[in-house]
């Protein structure tokens, strides 16, 4: 276990934090018609004679429902001025796909242009300052992001536990084929115990999840539930069980998707003001980087709340901690190869 380290419990090893200030701003779309002009022109200048297109917007940054909108109405309107019709999807014709996305710094557009065989890209930036005002101190919260534990095997879930038997802390980790129990002693983390869990397939696929309830007494893989003393790894059976569902995101009765794709996400309890919060992972796949971010529900529509929080690699999984105000999540960091279990939590900033 040499390459593992526990970084939340002892105040000699190093804490990280990442946070973002995040806020609900109100949007000002007449701030980006030379954007909205410039993209069209770029996506005119890269298509091959043709007279029909049909256009697509894909929102990844933190405008709202009515932004988005008035910026897809801004490029037909524009591109339509340079000759182009516009048609609805699913003939021969041209396509763009346009995404709006962002940073801390910079709003970038993205433009994909398919005609043929042929793929094209074009894209216009500039500063988040030139196109956000200022963030309401009344709503502006921010997401802090804590690694509790890094490890080069892969994590699955954990639990940090309180009140053991030597008054200390302590971390439960699930790995595709044990329970691990670390302790905390003189400020070095030890490996007290492991339970190998005996239904474990051997050979996990890539996608395996599993998922630690300390409220239950259960630890659980796909077909598999272990049940016993978990903080102490005792008393545990293991037995045929269900599947692990993906984490999904509810709204009004009906299972959507953030950024064209089913996202990790978890439901908080009231913070800032609001009844719930829901917190969720980006649109990536397993090959790039991730990130957090915090929605909010008016109008049956599901809004963003301002910046997001910029994690090194793919979130694998995220559920809810017990105090039901912060988010346990495992990620991968693509630039170490280390899985590392984070807690995600909120702040206020009043």
């Amino acid at each position: 276990m040499r390459a593992a380290r526990l970084l939340i419990f002892f105040p000699t090893l190093f804490l990280i934090s990442f946070s973002c200030v995040a806020a609900l701003r109100p949007q000002q779309v007449h701030m980006w018609d030379s954007q909205v002009d410039l993209l069209a022109s770029k996506i005119a200048a890269n298509l091959e004679k043709t007279d029909a297109v049909s256009l697509a917007v894909k929102n990844l940054s933190s405008l709202d429902t009515a932004a988005v909108a008035e910026i897809r109405a801004g490029l037909q309107n524009s591109l339509q001025q340079r000759g182009l019709r516009l048609v609805s999807s699913g003939g021969k014709e041209a396509s763009v796909e346009v995404t709006l996305s962002e940073n801390l710094y910079e709003v970038l557009w993205a433009a994909k242009i398919r005609q043929g065989e042929s793929e094209r890209i074009a894209f216009v930036s500039f500063p988040r300052t030139a196109s956000l005002p200022n963030a309401s101190p009344e709503m502006a919260i921010s997401l802090q992001r804590e690694i509790v534990w890094q490890q080069s095997k892969k994590i699955l879930d954990f639990a940090v536990l309180s009140n053991t038997e030597a008054g200390g802390t302590a971390l439960l980790t699930l790995e595709p084929l044990q329970l691990v129990h670390y302790e905390n002693v003189n400020s070095h983390s030890l490996l007290s115990r492991a339970f190998r869990i005996p239904q474990a397939n051997t050979h996990p696929p890539r996608g395996l999840r599993g998922q630690i309830d300390l409220a239950s007494g259960t630890a659980e893989l796909p077909g598999i539930k272990c049940t016993g003393v978990l903080e102490q790894l005792a008393r545990i059976q293991c037995v045929d069980g269900p599947d692990i569902q993906e984490s999904t995101v509810s709204l009004d009765g009906k299972t959507i998707s953030i950024g064209g794709r089913s996202v990790e996400a978890v439901t908080l309890g009231g913070a800032c003001g609001m009844d719930s919060l829901l917190v969720a992972s980006g649109a990536g796949d397993w090959t790039v980087a991730d990130t957090i971010r915090a929605y909010t529900e008016a109008d049956h529509q599901l809004t963003p709340l301002g910046n997001t929080l910029e994690i090194p690699g793919p979130v694998l999984a995220m559920w809810p901690a017990d105090d039901g105000k912060s988010a346990r999540v495992i990620s991968r960091n693509l630039e170490t190869g280390m899985y590392e279990a984070s807690i995600v939590s909120v702040a206020c900033n009043r």
